[in-house]
């Protein structure tokens, strides 16, 4: 379905030879199709005069940000972000034709900033009338601002991995590490070339924007910047948390090993003792028959308890540092400062003067 303002204001479509002989003294024309649908990008076609290529990436998507001039128009491709109804990041792509008097955009599916845009010029007719570079950097602020709820939804799980790692971390925690690492990749893999197409269209090589609309576009290339930089930042601590995990996991094996020596230790002399005299040997058996014997025998019992362990631990005691070389006697360490500057002055000096 093609929606139709005309400064802003909602009107009829108007027919394809109006379209096409349409000037900036009728005002500002802005045909948008969120989803189209067949006949949509035909209608346009008629009444644009579309080049074959911007009609063949109208049809077939999966675009990257890029921007291409033509006689009649500017054809340019961006990217806005969105939840789906399963809170998945979906990315929609945006087709932005820019002409003298008139902006269309077609986009393959619905997202909430541009209804936003769309709706905020009910309001304020204004946001939607002008020049059409003006609109047209509405449009890409309002595409290059619908990351930052998306970020910020990633600081705030970030935050909580980071609470679940500290606290108690699971396999619930590893999936979440991946699912946000996966998300900043399909961000990055599109913000940056998106931050190059703000940069090209914020410089004096693009014919159809004129000055000011060229001073805005690099605010919103800005925000693309600080965007990528952001990304790169939490790529960085969402790697960081997943080797936080993995040595935490490891901490709490090594833990529980340790405490599993420590009870197989203990059991080990009083397994052997017990195992070697509880044989039914004629010999074993009437030797330890009397109250003494049974006395004895305990009584070694428990003193190889603490006898292993006390050997066990002498034996896997931590490695001592390494001790400093020894110092010969009337001899003081030089500090390095001192060092570098008196060779400075040595190397300062010329080879023919005294010292």
């Amino acid at each position: 379905m093609i929606r139709t303002r005309i400064d802003g204001r909602l009107a009829e479509r108007p027919s394809p030879q109006e379209v096409g002989a349409w000037t900036a003294a009728k005002g500002l024309l802005w045909l948008d199709v969120p989803t189209p649908e067949p006949g949509d990008v035909a209608w346009l076609d008629s009444a644009l005069h579309l080049h074959p290529l911007v009609l063949e990436d109208l049809e077939h998507r999966n675009q990257r940000p890029k921007a291409d001039e033509y006689p009649n128009l500017l054809f340019i491709v961006l990217f806005g972000t969105r939840r789906d109804d399963s809170g998945e990041l979906a990315l929609s792509e945006v087709h932005v034709l820019l002409g003298d008097g008139w902006v269309a955009t077609v986009s393959d599916a619905e997202i909430p900033a541009m209804q936003h845009l769309w709706d905020a010029c009910e309001k304020r007719p204004e946001a939607g009338a002008g020049a059409s570079t003006a609109l047209l950097y509405r449009i890409c602020d309002t595409l290059v601002d619908s990351v930052f709820p998306i970020l910020d939804d990633v600081d705030d799980d970030i935050d909580r991995i980071e609470t679940a790692i500290i606290e108690r971390a699971d396999a619930g925690t590893v999936a979440d590490i991946f699912r946000l690492k996966r998300e900043l990749n399909i961000l990055r893999r599109v913000l940056g070339p998106q931050r190059d197409l703000l940069q090209l269209l914020s410089g004096p090589r693009t014919a159809r924007l004129d000055a000011e609309a060229q001073l805005y576009l690099r605010d919103v290339y800005d925000h693309a910047v600080r965007m990528v930089e952001q990304i790169d930042s939490y790529r960085d601590i969402v790697t960081g948390a997943l080797d936080v995990y993995l040595s935490s996991v490891s901490n709490r094996l090594g833990e529980q090993t340790r405490r599993l020596t420590i009870v197989a230790t203990i059991f080990l002399p009083l397994t052997f003792l017990t195992g070697f005299f509880g044989m039914n040997f004629a010999t074993e058996v009437s030797a330890i028959s009397t109250t003494r014997a049974f006395i004895a025998g305990m009584a070694v019992m428990v003193l190889s308890v603490p006898l292993v362990l006390w050997v066990s631990q002498r034996f896997t005691a931590n490695v001592r540092p390494v001790p400093p070389p020894p110092r010969r006697r009337g001899s003081r360490a030089r500090p390095y400062t001192r060092l570098v500057r008196r060779g400075a002055r040595g190397a300062s000096a010329e080879p023919g003067e005294d010292s």
